[in-house]
């Protein structure tokens, strides 16, 4: 199946905000881009009481408002001719038997069998819910004649809310689909500055050969919000950093940081490479995570709009984690993610050993002159790389100081835009390329480790406690201790 064959993708929760922000500007601009056909058949399924024509008009307000001066009212007219809204409860069975009738129509009007894309964008909550009634009313076959090779799901996180829960979804799923039929959706690895990582190690002779324990102190990853949790009070709370971002964005971001060199680079050899490291991580025990996470929530959270009163949802976490490989064996892992913290940014930093300036009692330097050298990877949002070197300071005597070279992606490719992460995902999720989505093995070691702070903030909470920070700070002061007491420092590019 090509990426520009006739295809439907049913949206369910498709008047939510992922639809608006995301899903609807990354469609529009395939189409008009000509990666996927003009002829796509979009159904937006939700319980809001709006017909079709309301939906069209909301979609088109997306569109607008992501892309201002570029809409193409000519093109738009076109795309919602093969646009469609299917009001109901998802629990409803009448409602997967108008989708049956909708969908029917369509190979009926073009005399074959159209592929169908199930993408569940709703509260994870309905996830079970929609999946049995798939199955229940027979929409995950296809129209027949082997169709199902064609018929996919792609499903957002989080993927369950512990480990227990993502096995019995899993379990769930396979009974219904295919591994090969599942997209499981992160939208961080869809992101060029994450995919660029792989080929910034392995096609630049100068890096991969002192990416290893030997020549690497340590590595952080930071993914920070200056905003709280808005309008998602009902999803956010009970949620919480850890199970919203830690277990999915930031470990997946850890495990292409410190993966092996694939065997080709196809979906398979990458993935297999990815659950190599997660697996690979020593989990935190419950007794243990006192010692090495901390957990954090902003003033004034429990006042927020849907948010409980006495809610003890973690809006901040910050954890010490080491792998057990050759390559990184006792090398620390230190990953933050919090919301209301200083600024909004999204790096991977790697922090090399101090070279060695003392030999004896004679010294080339001043050994507190000298400075780790750092590679920074700016995820979000300056697009980038900073490497971070020591240089002698002009004048008299050798008084060293640190200097940047900088990497960023708008000033070295301006006349080639880079595609929204959902543009890229929707488009290998129709071209059957899963390189950029997670396996069902990868879920289950990344919820292993997840699932154990989990217990520990709950049977040893009084060694674990939820610490109020204030906004627009770095989070609970105890993050910094947590680092400290190892000789080193959080690190932003911003520092050099």
């Amino acid at each position: 199946m090509t990426s520009s064959s006739l295809l439907v993708m049913v949206i369910f929760g498709a008047t939510g905000d992922l639809m608006h922000r995301k899903l609807m500007p990354a469609l529009y601009h395939l189409i008009r881009d000509g990666a996927v056909s003009r002829d796509i058949y979009i159904v937006g399924v939700g319980r809001r009481e709006i017909t079709t024509d309301q939906f069209r008009e909301m979609m088109a307000a997306a569109v607008r408002e992501s892309l201002g001066s570029e809409f193409d009212l000519t093109l738009w007219s076109h795309i919602i001719e093969h646009m469609h809204y299917s009001k109901g409860k998802f629990e409803d069975a009448a409602l997967y038997s108008d989708l049956t009738k909708l969908l029917e129509g369509f190979d009926t009007e073009i005399q074959a069998c159209v592929p169908r894309f199930f993408y569940l964008a709703t509260p994870p909550q309905h996830y079970e819910t929609i999946l049995n009634h798939l199955h229940k009313s027979k929409l995950s076959e296809g129209c027949g004649q082997g169709t199902s090779l064609y018929t996919r799901v792609l499903i957002e996180k989080p993927f369950g809310k512990d480990l227990t829960t993502a096995q019995h979804l899993d379990q769930l799923l396979g009974t219904i689909f295919e591994e090969r039929q599942i997209y499981r959706i992160d939208h961080y690895l869809g992101k060029e500055t994450v995919q660029n990582l792989l080929s910034f190690r392995f096609a630049n002779g100068i890096f991969e050969p002192t990416w290893n324990r030997k020549f690497i102190d340590h590595v952080q990853i930071t993914l920070a919000e200056d905003i709280g949790v808005g309008t998602r009070g009902e999803f956010y709370d009970g949620v919480g950093t850890l199970r919203d971002v830690v277990q999915n964005h930031m470990l997946e971001m850890l495990a292409t940081t410190a993966m092996d060199q694939p065997r080709a680079f196809d979906a398979e050899s990458i993935r297999d490479q990815r659950v190599k490291v997660t697996r690979a991580i020593n989990c935190i025990e419950p007794k243990d995570v006192g010692r090495y996470v901390v957990r954090g929530q902003y003033e004034g959270y429990t006042k927020e709009k849907n948010v409980d009163s006495h809610s003890t949802t973690e809006t901040f976490v910050a954890l010490r984690l080491t792998l057990d490989t050759p390559r990184w064996r006792d090398v620390p892992f230190y990953l933050r993610a919090g919301k209301h913290l200083s600024k909004k940014t999204t790096e991977i930093s790697i922090h090399y050993k101090k070279p060695a300036v003392c030999i004896g009692d004679v010294c080339l330097f001043p050994e507190p002159d000298v400075m780790r050298n750092v590679l920074a990877i700016r995820i979000d949002p300056k697009e980038g790389i900073i490497l971070r070197l020591m240089a002698k300071k002009p004048g008299f005597g050798m008084k060293l100081t640190p200097v940047q070279m900088n990497f960023a992606y708008k000033d070295s490719f301006t006349k080639e835009p880079q595609p929204m992460a959902y543009e890229r995902l929707l488009l290998d999720a129709i071209g059957g390329d899963q390189t950029l989505f997670s396996r069902t093995d990868e879920i289950d070691a990344s919820w292993s480790f997840a699932t154990k702070i989990l217990e520990g903030w709950k049977t040893h909470a009084k060694k674990a406690p939820l610490i109020t920070y204030t906004k627009g700070t770095w989070g609970p002061s105890e993050s910094n201790e947590l680092m400290k007491k190892d000789g080193r420092h959080w690190y932003l590019e911003d520092d050099a």
